[in-house]
């Protein structure tokens, strides 16, 4: 918007200006936002800003057709956005309450919880005991389509702990 003013009169024009070039992906032959971005194996439940993108208001997941994703990678954002709600990430996406329900259990401390995020919260049990020292039984965590992922840590990927 450009204002002229001669004298008495004011002129209000608008002109059109072109937009910046948006910036192009580092690899343009790929099949899915995803991959075209190179985000193949860099995202985690953990990465609530990537998972937001693909979700509805009330925490579904949108269907393919619309994200443009391919199936592994579907698969996988569907999978990280079920382990973000159970770690209580994605608190805002969550379908409302009817209007007087009183929930049966109180809500349980996330902290405590964080490391149930590859099962439900009810149908996971606790490991009492794990056998002796030299052959305890591991304690499988996160999920197996997420074990490709990078890992910025020094120790390697371990899904059993």
């Amino acid at each position: 918007v450009v204002e002229v003013t001669e004298g008495n009169t004011t002129t209000i024009e608008g002109k059109i200006i072109e937009d910046a070039e948006a910036p192009t992906p580092p690899n343009p032959s790929g099949q899915c936002p995803i991959c075209r971005w190179n985000l193949k194996h860099k995202y985690d439940y953990v990465d609530v800003l990537l998972l937001s993108q693909f979700i509805r208001s009330d925490g579904g997941m949108l269907p393919r057709r619309i994200t443009g994703l391919c199936l592994e990678e579907h698969k996988k954002v569907a999978v990280c956005v079920q382990m973000a709600h159970r770690a209580g990430l994605l608190p805002n996406h969550r379908p409302p309450l009817p209007e007087g329900h009183i929930p049966k259990r109180p809500q349980l401390n996330r902290r405590v919880v964080l490391y149930l995020t590859r099962w439900s919260i009810r149908s996971a049990k606790p490991i009492w005991k794990r056998g002796p020292k030299w052959c305890k039984k591991p304690f499988p965590i996160g999920h197996p389509l997420l074990k490709d992922n990078v890992k910025y840590t020094r120790k390697p990927l371990s899904l059993n702990h």
